[in-house]
């Protein structure tokens, strides 16, 4: 028996006692959610983008859902709006925000109800968020050189033409024994060797290769038969027929859906179509995107999404329709505007620029009229009316939205490389005359300035960026007169400012935002309004430093950033340690913040964070893993003792651990496995005591009986104690896919069971028929089943049309 064999057993058994180890002793973990079914999660590889995707039980009630993630050691959660098509919702995260050991995520989802939800469940109440381990550049990456097709190349079967160099392999490497995978299909028998280089042909491989997206995977062998390194990458297969006499490149897919819910007794139908298009010409590129839904309501913020960019070369991009324009993160980032936005990079000069709609106006409705004299004219949902239209001067209503429009403009000067300078500006105005039934129309002004300094090849880097804003909370009866500012300003008013100063204020600024008594704050000495922060970055002796200071005044506010966090400062030190190629990761973290700038609360909290993980990455023949633990302490020095002071007391300890595993292994046939644990315990001496304990234990082994028969198996152990009660529950998943008729039909089914405290059943069917080269059908059927409640279903049929 091989020795991978062996452990592979090995390991099976391992998982086997681990899962009877959770069931026994009632291992612990955050509760069920009601909207999200499952997250699936791409290759995690470090600087490489990770895609997303949440699939969903019903997207009746959701209005939005943002994920919040970050890298180890960072000091706050970066926030996107995921795009939700059909019955799930996806996201990706822009590759520098991917590093080793790990990245934290969680979904914060918003229901048309008003309420919130996260996932899992219970973040707020100190379930740890969910984690996937990022792997490592390899120096293996320059032994074995993958020379053709190159990243995203748009090729035909014939011009297919796959080359391996071998020329930098150690002598340990035995070429002969490669083996080449196209969508996981084994070609390795068409593979030709001249010298040191390996060869495969797309005109020598049997059949013909799906038309669309395709995966090269090569796996390199030592001589003893171990696997040594395994390179993968993304190329797209365009047919012959059309890139004969083709000016430009170019492929796309058009896919419509139309599906039944049956959820809570409420049956719905929805239909919706996805198009995308991308085009080449040399260094010139066009991509378009449009997702139509029946979901799309005008009382509701947008379903639908579209978009149509342009790039030219490296000094090009400009894009119209629904984009997340990146801008320094104080001043824009991950905020969905819809309109235009581009950038021109010339290296000495730069600017990136903004325009459009984040918000747009939704009505609000009439609900109650009320006479001037009545006691509820002084509730704040009741508001003065047209009291031609209506006779009556005040009404309850149900608030409307405003639309609500940014600009954002960035000049910057140099390259990046080494050097870049730049500065922001972004105004958010809400269009007072866009609803009837609104109350306190906004407006902001945020002015921002970054700068970068990088020698030695980026290993010593440095980076700040600060900014100021202004906010103005109702600007319904626009900017002041003069009389106006003698009447509400002075000392004997309730804004003890001096008028003249207001008149300087509004003559200084009032082209830019609207000044009256709701503009602030008023007291920019006391920097309320200031947010900056400052990076230094060392990465030399396999360690990769970095130290920042942040401070963030309670009053800053910028509509392009909904997520910042205010009211703080403080400094943060990571340090990842990199040995033996990149395989074993030794990270560590501190950060201490503090809150209070302004001297606005009772005391000052002091939020101290650790952060310690240790993550191997063999590649071969023994599992990946990944040991983390986080102690997160907070403390404002104030004792329950004192009757008077009691209520604002901050004293709590939370300690979290998570360990994965994760391992490519050969027993009897070929299986790919991890398991993982995550357990957080939160001790809370304040007033109302909140002590929680959430944790997780799973397995996911899924196995390769054949090319045509995968199958699949999970089980996940969770368990809660909140406010004295504890609560548990299993989940199961049993699946499998085969493919048959000659590989053009897929099917695929899985059943997942919950039981202990939370019961529930799932059943999952997919069809997909391949009709023709480029057309597929597919026919999906969802159900949820509760006992002892009626049995929710989700049944559709997706066409899907490649070109």
């Amino acid at each position: 028996m091989s020795r991978k064999k062996y452990f592979g057993i090995n390991f099976l058994f391992m998982c086997q006692f681990v899962i009877f180890f959770i069931l026994a002793n009632g291992f612990v973990s955050g509760q069920i959610s009601n909207i999200v079914s499952s997250v699936r999660v791409s290759d995690a590889k470090e600087q490489m983008p990770i895609t997303i995707t949440a699939d969903l039980f019903s997207t009746d009630n959701i209005s939005s859902i943002n994920i919040a993630f970050r890298s180890f050691g960072q000091t706050e959660f970066r926030k996107s709006e995921m795009i939700i098509m059909g019955n799930s919702a996806k996201v990706t995260i822009p590759a520098e925000a991917v590093a080793p050991p790990y990245l934290e995520y969680y979904l914060f989802i918003s229901l048309r109800d008003g309420s919130t939800q996260t996932y899992p469940v219970g973040i707020q109440e100190g379930v740890a968020p969910l984690q996937i381990s990022v792997s490592s550049f390899s120096e293996k990456d320059k032994e074995i050189l993958l020379l053709s097709p190159t990243i995203g190349e748009i090729l035909t079967q014939p011009e297919l033409m796959i080359s391996v160099s071998f020329i930098k392999a150690p002598d340990n490497i035995d070429a002969a024994k490669t083996k080449i995978f196209i969508n996981n299909e084994d070609v390795t028998s068409q593979a030709v060797y001249t010298g040191d280089i390996l060869v495969v042909s797309g005109e020598n491989l049997p059949g013909e290769l799906k038309i669309g997206p395709g995966l090269l995977r090569i796996d390199v062998f030592d001589k003893e038969g171990n696997l040594y390194h395994t390179i993968s990458r993304n190329f797209r297969l365009i047919s012959t027929e059309l890139a004969v006499g083709v000016f430009w490149n170019y492929n796309g897919s058009l896919k419509g859906e139309s599906r039944s819910e049956q959820f809570n007794s409420q049956s719905t139908l929805y239909n919706n179509i996805t198009a995308d298009i991308n085009a080449e010409f040399g260094n010139w590129s066009i991509n378009g995107n449009a997702y139509v839904t029946s979901e799309e309501v005008s009382d509701q913020q947008p379903y639908n999404r579209y978009s149509l960019s342009l790039k030219g070369g490296d000094w090009l991009e400009l894009q119209a329709g629904d984009a997340f324009p990146r801008f320094p993160n104080l001043i824009m980032d991950g905020k969905r505007v819809r309109g235009f936005n581009g950038s021109l990079n010339f290296g000495f000069l730069n600017i990136q620029t903004a325009y459009g709609e984040t918000e747009r106006s939704i009505e609000g409705k009439l609900i109650e009229k009320f006479t001037a004299d009545d006691p509820a004219t002084l509730e704040s949902d009741v508001i003065p009316i047209n009291a031609q239209r209506y006779t009556l001067p005040y009404g309850r209503v149900e608030l409307g939205t405003f639309k609500r429009k940014v600009l954002a403009v960035r000049p910057s000067f140099g390259s990046g490389e080494h050097f870049q300078l730049g500065f922001s500006y972004l105004h958010s105005k809400d269009d007072v005359g866009s609803i009837e039934f609104g109350t306190r129309p906004e407006e902001n002004l945020v002015l921002g300035t970054d700068l970068m300094l990088a020698y030695d090849s980026q290993n010593i880097m440095f980076t700040t960026q600060a900014a100021v804003s202004l906010n103005n909370k109702d600007i319904s009866s626009g900017t002041l007169t003069d009389k106006q500012i003698d009447e509400i300003f002075g000392s004997n008013s309730n804004f003890s400012v001096d008028p003249s100063d207001v008149k300087r204020v509004r003559d200084l600024i009032g082209n830019f935002i609207t000044v009256n008594q709701y503009l602030g704050p008023w007291n920019p000495q006391e920097f309320a309004s200031l947010a900056a922060e400052a990076a230094m970055t060392l990465n030399y002796f396999n360690n990769n430093v970095k130290a920042s200071y942040i401070y963030r005044g309670n009053d800053f506010q910028s509509f392009g950033q909904s997520f910042l966090r205010t009211d703080v400062k403080g400094i943060n030190l990571v340090d990842r340690i990199r040995m033996i190629d990149n395989k074993l990761f030794l990270s560590i973290g501190y950060e201490e913040l503090k809150d209070n700038l302004q001297k606005t609360k009772v005391a000052t909290t002091t939020f101290q964070t650790i952060n310690a993980s240790i993550s191997l990455f063999p590649r071969a023949d023994f599992p990946n893993i990944t040991l983390g633990y986080t102690r997160n302490a907070n403390n404002n020095g104030l004792s329950i003792s004192d009757p008077l002071k009691k209520m604002y007391v901050v004293d709590d300890i939370t300690n979290r651990v998570m360990l994965q595993f994760s391992y490519d292994f050969n027993a009897l046939v070929k299986h790919s496995s991890s398991l993982s644990f995550s357990t957080s315990s939160k001790d809370d001496n304040g007033m109302m005591n909140i002590d929680a304990k959430f944790s997780m234990g799973s397995l996911n082994v899924t196995s390769y009986w054949t090319s045509q028969l995968t199958s699949l198996f999970g089980i996940v152990v969770n368990n809660s104690e909140l406010f004295g009660k504890t609560s548990s529950y299993v989940t199961l998943s049993f699946g499998g896919k085969y493919k048959l008729l000659e590989n053009k039909l897929q099917l695929s089914a899985t059943l997942s069971p919950s039981f202990g405290d939370f019961k529930r059943q799932t059943l999952e069917f997919i069809a997909d028929y391949n009709v023709i080269a480029n057309l597929n059908l597919m026919f999906q059927a969802r159900l949820f089943r509760i006992p002892g409640a009626s049995t929710n279903s989700i049944i559709g049929l997706v066409t899907r049309l490649t070109i």
